[in-house]
């Protein structure tokens, strides 16, 4: 009772406002609530940033481990790891399935192709002469690539296709005079005008690192506006492919038609000065007189006028009432947005939350600017140009169009018209726009939610590895020539600093850049091939198995000790010490599974150690325990994308299982089709047993045999006699006289690739034969139906 009295006098002491000192007293008290308010907020802040950067103790990490939900699903490190074994092994299966496809492909369309007779290659290598020698009158030489060329250039621009880096940084570097033509080639011819997700998947990875890129160069997410930026060109260029198209010329063109286009008596001038040069102007034409108006008031006197305001009133209504038709139109398709610039926009949003300490209406101007600004306003501004209305407009109809981009233009950037300029004359604008900001802020932010393009478009790396068919593009020679020469110029830059870059290994394959005029550019077709798909394997390789194989047993370990004392400030944990505690402890517990993990992390952290992937820094191995700090604090997040990641490996297996079975197929197809050409060679007449006859004097004349061993008095009584008793394979005999000296058996496979190739002669043990007069020779009496 007595300790209740006093604590009620206390209390009815410090609330009395009549008792000493009371507003002094209330003062100090505010200043030592708002005092520890900010020890803690200091406390939260550096809590949070040790977090972030991992530099936590055992004792802190195994803390962490408590409050969260121990794991029972599977052990996914090791079934992703098993997953990638398998793929590897699947992958070096298809290489070499692919192989053989390659060369059964080559063969049948070298058989095909020497099926021809000697007259019809006459007559066409006439005919290319005429055309030739008609060009060279024409002044327009025609530019032709050799095999090689063509193949080189297959293999660069699969690489610029597949290994965005390379264009991600060449964007950067190329001057401004050709950045339009260079983004041309880029998005509209390399990556395709119209939407397939393999070529989407692959845009999106350049425009993922450009930004990063852009955006480590820059101090605000504002600075991506400035005109030096890059990213703004290549959205505009990236819209301007058929799926954008398509979205403006549904949401925008019926707005337009309806509401500016067809309505030829809409006036949307709201400059006060304007309209009243224009009252005048009107007055004097259709009276005849000159107009009793003043023509020398000051903008504040005419914006007062009675007249002028009864004239701007109802525009600024009716431009409101567009306005808001746009506003509405664009806010209710935004699920039918290309899925691209939502993705562009979200990593905008990403990069500049993690770089800058930017506000949300900061990133959200800039989200704005890129969705609005540079994709829908240019469809308002100018519906012809972009062809979303094939219809002339009006001069009026144009400024028409302006104010109103104008108006939304503000409101997608989260701004109002100023006191000033041009501006001033919009501000009747404003108590709209302000009536639609949050509806904008909302929209902009529904904008970004969106998955990876890996789930949207259910393709990823391991998709290269299963195409049936190679991509294809139709390229000028201009646009090669124009890639070519900046490729080179900025070869130093692009290249990575491994010793074999993959790009500098192409362009030294490269002869210069071909020279090409207006009169002789045109277009042909690249099928692009891979060069590098060992690469592959190297990229999906089991190398980084062991530290994630480490890295799940040092969490299993840490979950089943007793949290370790935490250490001084000065002192660091002894990770080693730690382990072998864990390994008594599994002893002393009959937990043998605990020892056994505990050991079997000693045993990897000395062979990372010797690899060089990890240091011990006296048996602390700080940087590994920040390594697992780190994938404690982000295990959901991490967890996850273990999920994503054994999903998509799951999936690759499979449709590389299924690609083998594609490739058996076609193999088995090719032999067979093979077996059914090469039919066409065998003995001309079925009555014919006996092989062909035919003198060493005759080969010699015919320009078969270029040299020989055989002495020249046996030149005359020296024959050949030619057979064929399996397809494709022809037997030869050497007599002198009656005596055999000999037999050699020539493939026609051997002699086409020779021939392909370039390769003139065959030497053989004693004569050397002219690859091409022994196809002739060959063709003429062994290729059926040949005249």
């Amino acid at each position: 009772m007595l300790i209740d009295k006093q604590h009620s006098t206390i209390k009815s002491y410090k609330d009395d406002k009549s008792s000493p000192w009371y507003e002094e007293r209330q003062v100090i008290a505010t200043l030592y609530k708002a005092r520890v308010l900010l020890h803690e907020m200091l406390y939260q802040k550096l809590n949070q940033e040790r977090l972030s950067s991992g530099n936590l103790c055992v004792a802190e990490i195994q803390s962490l481990l408590n409050t969260q939900k121990e794991d029972v699903e599977t052990d996914w490190i090791a079934e992703i790891q098993e997953l990638k074994r398998n793929m590897v092994a699947e992958i070096r299966r298809n290489h070499l399935l692919e192989r053989d496809v390659n060369k059964l492909d080559k063969r049948i369309a070298l058989l095909i192709k020497h099926r021809s007779n000697i007259k019809d290659l006459a007559l066409e290598q006439s005919k290319k002469n005429k055309d030739r020698k008609k060009k060279h009158d024409d002044k327009a030489e025609n530019i032709t690539l050799d095999q090689k060329q063509i193949e080189s250039y297959q293999n660069l621009f699969y690489l610029l296709q597949t290994e965005p880096h390379y264009l991600a940084k060449l964007v950067t570097l190329i001057q401004a005079d050709q950045m339009e033509d260079f983004l041309d080639t880029v998005f509209l011819t390399l990556f395709g005008d119209a939407f397939t997700p393999r070529e989407e998947f692959l845009i999106l990875s350049l425009f993922r690192l450009a930004i990063g890129q852009e955006m480590s160069r820059i101090k605000s997410a504002g600075d991506l506006l400035s005109v030096e930026s890059v990213v703004p060109k290549m959205i505009i260029t990236y819209t301007r492919r058929k799926q954008g198209h398509e979205f403006l010329k549904q949401i925008i063109a019926p707005i337009l038609e309806n509401n500016v286009v067809n309505a030829p008596d809409l006036n949307l001038e709201l400059n006060a000065v304007q309209v009243y040069q224009n009252m005048i102007s009107e007055q004097e034409i259709q009276t005849g007189a000159k107009s009793t108006l003043n023509r020398g008031l000051g903008e504040d006197q005419i914006i007062q006028l009675k007249e002028v305001q009864n004239i701007l009133e109802p525009r600024v209504e009716k431009c409101i009432q567009i306005c808001e038709r746009f506003f509405t139109g664009i806010i209710q398709s935004l699920n039918r947005l290309p899925y691209g610039i939502r993705w562009i926009c979200k990593q905008i949003q990403h990069i500049a939350q993690k770089n800058f300490d930017s506000k949300p209406d900061e990133i959200a101007k800039v989200i704005g600017y890129f969705v609005y600004y540079r994709f829908i306003n240019l469809a308002i501004v100018t519906p012809d140009a972009f062809e979303i209305l094939d219809k002339e407009l009006s001069i009026t109809s144009r400024k028409n169009l302006v104010n109103i981009a104008k108006v939304l233009q503000n409101l997608f950037t989260l701004k109002t018209f100023q006191n000033q300029g041009s501006e001033r004359w919009m501000q009747p604008l404003n108590s709209w726009i302000l009536s639609k900001t949050d509806t904008v802020r909302q929209y902009l932010e529904d904008l970004v939610q969106v998955t990876d393009p890996s789930e949207y478009l259910r393709v990823d790396k391991y998709n290269e590895l299963t195409l049936k068919l190679n991509p294809v593009v139709v390229i000028s020679l201009g646009e090669i020539s124009q890639t070519h020469r900046l490729l080179i110029n900025h070869l130093s830059a692009l290249k990575m600093k491994e010793k074999e870059d993959p790009l500098e290994l192409i362009l030294k394959s490269l002869p210069s850049p071909i020279e090409v005029v207006e009169e002789n550019d045109r277009e042909i077709q690249l099928t692009l091939i891979n060069r590098f798909k060992e690469n592959i394997e190297k990229e999906i390789s089991i190398s980084a198995s062991l530290l994630a194989e480490t890295k799940e047993l040092v969490i299993s370990v840490f979950r089943s000790i007793p949290i370790q004392e935490k250490q001084n400030a000065d002192k660091k944990d002894d990770l080693l010490a730690i382990l072998n505690f864990a390994v008594a402890h599994g002893k002393q517990t009959n937990n043998n599974q605990l020892s056994t993990n505990a050991e079997k992390i000693i045993n990897n952290l000395k062979k990372m150690e010797a690899e060089g992937s990890v240091q011990s820094e006296n048996n602390q191995y700080e940087g590994f325990i920040k390594v697992i700090a780190l994938e404690v604090i982000n295990r959901q997040e991490i967890r996850e994308q273990q999920r994503k990641e054994r999903m998509r490996l799951t999936i690759a297996l499979r449709d590389l299982r299924k690609h083998q079975s594609y490739l058996n197929d076609q193999i088995s197809h090719y032999t067979s089709y093979l077996k059914d050409v090469l039919l066409h060679y065998g003995p001309k007449d079925k009555k014919k047993s006996k092989p062909m006859k035919i003198s060493f004097k005759e080969l010699t004349k015919k320009g078969v045999i270029v040299e020989s061993d055989i002495p020249k008095i046996s030149h005359n009584s020296t024959n050949f006699y030619i057979s064929s008793d399996a397809p494709g394979i022809f037997d030869i005999e050497a007599r002198i006289g009656v005596a055999a000296m000999g037999s050699i058996s020539l493939s026609l496979d051997d002699l086409l690739d020779k021939s392909s190739a370039g390769i003139p002669y065959l030497k053989l043990e004693n004569i050397v034969l002219d690859v091409n007069m022994t196809l002739h020779l060959l063709n003429r009496h062994f290729l059926k139906n040949i005249q």
